[in-house]
């Protein structure tokens, strides 16, 4: 089998590949189910038991293969010794495997999903030993929606969130105001979600926040609007803001410690994808800067 054919099928077994494994070798890549939701752990070949469990929410359309494939975490996770856990969304609750992030009940601790993502989540924490309490939530799209729910829904649980493509807390209340909420939040919801997260205060929450300048799927104004909820509800100062890596725009905000706790990143070109993801999976966008490995240098920092 030679030529362009010979080619395409190379690169589809490739990337089933990618898909199979979504990590290095040495680590395990394994099963679990719990309240009838399946999920995958990561779980590296030497397991730092001080650090935090990362919590990785695919977005719509994806699977946990697929997400942890397209970001890398798994091979990021081994080489910093992370146990990584991806709760799966199916189509029985969602047709289009999308967490439902606008439904007003999981936007609330109560709320199915939320409730039984924390609870795979003290699963493995106690199956690996890992003796931090409070862990990471890494999700894309629809799963960074739902990693914005968990940290104002269960903020003890919560220590940090990396968002890409993400939006503010109960920027929507159902389906329809969902559609509206993609296309830009309203103003006037920005200062009641706030006062709604958390009882209006966040503390000891890091996070990082990422877009695309092309979003269509999702407008950057989102980006902005979640950056405003956030530097309110963490008290922080105004951001020093600077241009990296292929025009990049990273702007860091610290508390009143001095302490960096939230970052964002405006990424040019990018369209609604994972920065610095690998081709092979969706909904990446190769070019841009690594968001698994700035989002866990920013969140793990101190740790």
């Amino acid at each position: 089998m030679t030529g362009a054919r010979g080619r395409a099928v190379l690169a589809a077994l490739a990337g089933a590949l990618v898909l199979l494994g979504a990590g290095p070798s040495g680590g395990s890549f394994g099963r679990g189910v719990l309240e009838n939701r399946a999920y995958r752990v990561w779980t590296p070949t030497r397991v730092a038991p001080e650090r935090p469990l990362i919590v990785a929410l695919h977005g719509c359309w994806q699977t946990p293969e697929d997400f942890a494939a397209g970001t890398r975490l798994n091979e990021a996770a081994e080489r910093r010794g992370l146990v990584v856990v991806y709760p799966a969304q199916s189509r029985h609750e969602n047709p289009y495997r999308c967490w439902n992030w606008f439904d007003s009940a999981q936007q609330q601790a109560t709320g199915t999903e939320p409730a039984q993502i924390l609870a795979i989540a003290r699963r493995v924490q106690s199956e690996r030993q890992l003796r931090e309490g409070r862990f990471l939530v890494l999700g894309f799209s629809a799963g960074a929606w739902m990693a914005v729910n968990l940290a104002c829904a269960v903020p003890d649980s919560v220590a940090g969130i990396g968002a890409s493509a993400g939006g503010p807390y109960r920027c929507a209340s159902g389906p329809e105001s969902a559609i509206q909420c993609l296309r830009g939040p309203a103003p006037d919801r920005g200062q009641a979600a706030a006062a709604a997260c958390a009882g209006g205060r966040l503390t000891g929450l890091r996070a990082s926040l990422w877009h695309g300048a092309l979003d269509s799927v999702v407008s950057p104004a989102n980006l902005t609007a979640l950056e405003a909820m956030l530097a309110r509800l963490l008290a922080v100062s105004g951001g020093a803001t600077a241009t990296e890596d292929g025009g990049a725009v990273h702007a860091v905000y610290r508390d009143a410690r001095g302490v960096p706790v939230l970052e964002t990143w405006l990424v040019p070109g990018m369209p609604h994808a994972w920065s610095g993801g690998d081709g092979r999976a969706t909904h990446t966008w190769p070019p841009g800067p690594s968001a698994t490995e700035r989002m866990l240098d920013f969140l793990l920092s101190g740790r």
